[in-house]
């Protein structure tokens, strides 16, 4: 069995963090909506998120030695260059498997992850869920508008059908604006900037503009306590990804739903928001039945799996969340 293993100590070790998080993530099964080791979702199969989950690894790296420059002193915090590593990370992925990037959204969480657990190797400070969102928010709101010029980048090199269309009143650009990258400097719209304001209709903006604030209190003691009490990483992968899909309203689901009336956004997310809801309070049922760790738990998993299969539902950003409360654990000692 597995339980806490030694402290990170070399980027390499966040590398490997980082890749193992995103592969532990998709291979628990039955996430429902998601894919999982029995099941794909279109051309964007079990392999080729596999594939992709070890793809991430060289911009996680380059991320992680660089963060390791920034705490010992001999690289400017905004000379980081998180935008820029995060488009390269989902380049990677899509280039290392045929459906195009499958870790758009954990790609924007683990380079910035990765570059705040190398900032607290440069400072020999404890790797911890505290420091290292303390780390993370100190970072991200050093970045740039040339960070938010790559993230819209790779956005557009994710290549996600569900982005919409940002209203032409909304405070920031659309990203497949041909404009956008001059708006963005015209602006002074830095990444931080940008993932503020993008934060009411982006779960995954929201987390990192909270300093990982679902994650931290729900996503990773959820995962510690339920691998402790049943002894199984798939049962408490699954049942951490239905722990934060219960506490927090799914935006992808919410944006599949609304597009269906509206192609912009934020309109569309309130639109989808009680789809979302529903999602939410079943994902609470299933819990209560102990998810997937007890008998009955698991064939309300698999039930809810095929219900939000047949409506075209893939919960994704609280399965990005999920990878990244999985990242936490391995960079703060825990081992499967």
């Amino acid at each position: 069995m597995g339980g806490v293993g030694k402290a990170i100590r070399s980027p390499e070790d966040i590398m490997v963090a980082a890749q193992l998080a995103a592969a532990l993530e998709v291979s628990a099964w039955p996430k429902p909506g998601n894919v999982h080791r029995i099941a794909d979702l279109g051309p964007k199969t079990f392999e080729r998120f596999l594939a992709g989950s070890l793809a991430l690894g060289p911009a996680c790296l380059e991320a992680a030695r660089r963060g390791l420059l920034v705490g010992r002193g001999e690289l400017e915090k905004a000379s980081l260059g998180l935008g820029r590593l995060i488009e390269r990370a989902i380049a990677d992925d899509g280039r290392w498997q045929g459906a195009g990037p499958t870790h758009a959204g954990f790609a924007m969480l683990c380079v910035p992850l990765a570059a705040s657990a190398g900032f607290l190797l440069g400072k020999k400070v404890m790797v911890s869920v505290p420091n290292l969102r303390k780390a993370l928010g100190m970072l991200l709101r050093a970045t740039t508008v040339k960070d938010s010029i790559h993230l819209y980048r790779a956005l557009r090199k994710a290549g996600s059908s569900k982005l919409g269309r940002l209203r032409p009143d909304a405070l920031l650009p659309d990203v497949l604006d041909p404009k956008a990258e001059e708006l963005l400097a015209a602006r002074n719209l830095t990444l931080w900037r940008v993932l503020e304001l993008s934060s009411s209709w982006d779960l995954v903006a929201r987390e990192l503009s909270r300093g990982l604030e679902l994650c931290a209190r729900v996503g990773f003691p959820r995962l510690m306590a339920e691998f402790e009490e049943h002894g199984s990483l798939n049962a408490a992968v699954v049942n951490t990804y239905l722990a934060l899909l219960a506490e927090a309203e799914d935006t992808h689901v919410a944006r599949t739903w609304g597009l269906k009336e509206t192609p912009y956004m934020p309109d569309a997310i309130l639109r989808g928001r009680g789809m979302a809801r529903q999602v939410s309070e079943r994902a609470r049922k299933v819990l209560e039945l102990g998810g997937a760790a007890t008998p009955k738990g698991m064939e309300a998993v698999q039930a809810m799996d095929l219900w939000l299969r047949s409506l075209g539902l893939n919960p994704g950003s609280c399965a990005d969340l999920t990878a990244c409360s999985l990242m936490l654990a391995l960079l703060t000692g825990f081992r499967p």
